[in-house]
């Protein structure tokens, strides 16, 4: 810690003694206790920028933005240089303000610090502000100083976390040789073994089956680590066309996730219905004239994941005005920020935030998420939001922002279940671990998307992913046109896009067009059989 020379050494204990308890209450999450211990800081030793952070930080934590600012502010005004203090307020600003986040950033870039602390914090927090250059950048500095310490297994997960920047930023073989040698340092690693397994299509004489087979023999492996293998050996097992065995790995990986969730479907599935129901042919020609954000700048790029709709943000963001701004959950944020303007108490479930949702500012809506998406706005023309999820939010996002290009992507029913089934997602899509529920929910949301398209007829374009890629200048060329663009015959070379990108397509858009996972479900045509039936029973086409 840093203090004032006029400070002796029986202030610095006493400081340290204070900050320990105020630190031990934060740590405790008795936030009574914390904030009055951290006013006791900031009263007797109102030079200590460690006193101020510890109130900045719980602020943070409490979502306390504006005193999270003004305490980092304090902090920074005592000790100007201090990186760590720099890089909490950019941390905070990434809540409030992510224009400024990224303006402020730039004081860092590039900075070989020599605090390992300093180091990993710019690492992660470029990574937070998907800067993938600049977070490989500090990942190996990182890599570098704790190999010099002779650290091994905090070395793994630092060639880990390299390694997946650097498939964000398409430099596969670069990513395999780092998930490599986070696996020989770390053998417990299931989650090298997982993204290693997706980097490439493995061959016959070259694949890691049997090293996944030998780790799956381990009875002390997690629910997480055992699913994440089974899905790894699962892939290899598939592009070698074994798909017997490949399908019997799947689902044993998707049974272990299932029964480790709380999940029930049925309440996903009503949303969807309410969500019809809430935003009907009523409900608009009753806000026709209601007040709204009248930007154009927002393409959005919605449906179903799996369902190619990487492609098409590869193909529009190869056009010199268009930027992509990756999957944001802004407009369900500040959707979500909007209800809680009319209500004392937040919503209690999906359903009663879809019945307070059609009450809300629309145009308040549209401004603060085009606020919130500003950083992409300032570069370019117009700004991609690839959320999937976004397609439930159609109709709040046509009365917002009647202007914003809406773009649903589709692919073969049975195509689409497969591809999100064999899926192991970080985060969401509870629904794609059981046959079953897979189907449902499809068919929910295959409802919801024929509502859009009765309901706002002109607001929507539709694309399918395999006309695209039956004829992807055709397509291209259609896609520019809706989004009010002048045709630039790059947008055909989509492969060549060097923007990032994060999805789990990531290794997928870096290839020419390829027709290998058009009819891939045919394959697997008996074991998801029970897909297919409840899907035709609906009504959905799926020859």
């Amino acid at each position: 810690m840093q203090f004032k020379q006029s400070q002796n050494q029986s202030s610095i204990a006493n400081i340290e003694s204070q900050l320990d308890i105020a630190w031990s209450y934060i740590n405790q999450k008795n936030v009574a206790q914390a904030k009055q211990a951290c006013h006791v800081v900031n009263t007797q030793y109102p030079s200590s920028a460690d006193g101020w952070y510890a109130t900045s930080f719980l602020s943070l934590q409490l979502k306390e933005f504006t005193h999270a600012l003004n305490t980092a502010d304090t902090m920074l005004t005592l000790e100007p240089n201090e990186p760590q203090w720099l890089i909490h307020k950019i941390n905070i600003l990434l809540n409030v303000d992510k224009q400024a986040a990224t303006v402020l950033s730039e004081k860092l870039k590039n900075q070989p610090y020599s605090q390992f602390k300093n180091i990993i914090d710019c690492a992660n927090l470029f990574t937070k502000l998907a800067d993938y250059s600049q977070a490989q950048f500090y990942y190996q500095q990182a890599i570098k100083q704790i190999n010099e310490a002779n650290q091994p297994k905090a070395a793994s997960q630092l060639y880990f976390n390299l390694a997946s920047v650097e498939r964000y930023l398409g430099n596969i073989n670069q990513a395999e040789t780092l998930l490599n040698k986070a696996i020989s340092l770390n053998k417990n690693d299931s989650e090298a073994y997982f993204l290693r397994s997706s980097l490439k299509k493995q061959q016959t004489n070259n694949n890691h089956i049997s090293e996944l087979s030998l780790r799956l023999q381990n009875q002390q492996l997690s629910p997480l680590a055992k699913t994440q293998l089974y899905y790894a050996r699962a892939k290899e097992q598939e592009d070698i066309a074994d798909y017997t065995n490949s399908f019997n790995s799947l689902q044993q990986g998707a049974n272990v996730r299932r029964a480790n969730m709380r999940y029930a479907p049925i309440t996903d599935i009503e949303t969807l219905k309410q969500i019809a129901t809430t935003y009907n042919s009523d409900f608009f020609k009753a806000h026709e004239t209601a007040p709204r954000c009248e930007n154009s700048q927002a393409i959005f790029i919605l449906g179903l994941p799996r369902t190619g709709s990487t492609l098409v943000e590869r193909i529009i963001s190869q056009h010199d005005q268009v930027g992509s701004a990756g999957e944001l959950n802004d407009f369900a944020l500040q959707m979500i920020s909007e209800v809680k303007k009319h209500t004392h108490t937040p919503p209690q479930s999906k359903a009663e935030l879809v019945k307070l949702s059609k009450h809300i500012n629309f145009k308040s809506l549209g401004e603060s998420y085009i606020n919130q998406a500003r950083p992409e706005i300032t570069k370019h023309q117009c700004f991609i939001d690839k959320l999937p999820l976004n397609s439930l939010y159609i109709g709040l996002i046509h009365q917002a922002l009647p202007n914003a290009k809406i773009i649903h992507v589709t692919r073969h029913p049975m195509d689409t279940c497969y591809a999100m089934y064999k899926q192991l997602f970080t985060h969401g899509y509870p629904f794609s671990y059981q046959l079953d529920e897979l189907a449902h929910y499809y068919v929910a949301h295959h409802q919801l998307m024929q509502h859009w398209q009765q309901v706002l007829p002109d607001a929507i374009h539709q694309v399918a992913y395999e006309d695209v890629i039956s004829d992807v200048e055709q397509h291209a060329k259609k896609l520019i046109k809706y989004c009010a663009l002048d045709w630039q015959a790059q947008c055909c070379d989509f492969d060549k896009n060097i923007a990032p990108s994060t999805t789990a397509s990531a290794t997928q858009v870096r290839q020419k067009i390829y027709q290998s996972s058009k009819g891939k479900w045919q394959h697997f045509a008996n074991e998801l059989s029970p897909i297919q039936k409840i899907l035709e029973q609906a009504g959905i086409c799926c020859d």
